[in-house]
């Protein structure tokens, strides 16, 4: 079984193994009624935040909310894949003279048919996002404490700016992320939480809210 899993890996592409609403490879896939698959977490908050159980794709609607269990083929499939993406070797760094990347060559990551370019990335939500699906960032009360950087050096910027290390955790009370310095010397006594789990809520939140 974990031969034919392997070999099948090696056939898919990252399109296959990614969940629609978190644009991320599966993590604790399941399979729901329709025959779609979503991570786990992703479809059980989107359902959570829908108050009812539809398909975000197909939009079939389950009159009882579906017991989700993890696809457990599907996830050794995804870990395979994951396996053989990390084992590529990395593209060799551009010189300083054409770091000057534009902003026009990411595009938006909420986009699902025409990408558009994108205007700002954001640390929270781990994601690229077009002028038009930027706008909750801008106006939501919450959103607007999110850090935004240019997504041209997005790549570059997920380092504390104090402390030179990676943001990996994220600070519920004053919403921004935050490394492990931060959370022991100005953030002891906060909510803190993991940056992927913090983001992974808010891509579920801004799916829904785009989406449906």
């Amino acid at each position: 079984m974990a031969f034919c899993n392997k070999k099948m890996a090696d056939t898919l592409s990252q399109e296959q193994v990614l969940c629609v609403i978190c644009m991320d490879s599966f993590t604790n896939p399941v399979s729901i009624p329709c025959g779609h698959n979503f991570c786990l977490d992703c479809i059980s908050g989107f359902w959570d935040v829908s108050h009812k159980s539809v398909c975000p794709l197909c939009k079939e609607e389950f009159h009882i909310r579906p017991e989700l269990r993890v696809n457990v083929g599907l996830k050794d499939i995804t870990e395979q894949f994951k396996r053989k993406q990390a084992g590529k070797p990395v593209p060799a760094k551009r010189s300083s003279t054409r770091r000057s990347l534009k902003s026009d060559n990411v595009t938006c990551d909420i986009c699902s048919e025409n990408k558009h370019a994108a205007v700002k990335s954001c640390l929270v939500c781990q994601a690229s996002y077009c002028e038009t699906h930027l706008a909750p960032h801008l106006r939501d009360p919450v959103m607007t404490k999110h850090r935004l950087t240019d997504p041209a050096t997005f790549s570059t910027s997920h380092l504390c700016r104090k402390h030179n290390k990676p943001l990996q955790m994220f600070c519920k009370k004053e919403q921004t992320p935050v490394c492990t310095s931060c959370v022991e010397r100005d953030h002891k006594h906060h909510e803190v939480v993991p940056m992927e789990k913090e983001s992974r809520r808010i891509k579920v939140s801004l799916f829904h809210f785009y989406k449906i």
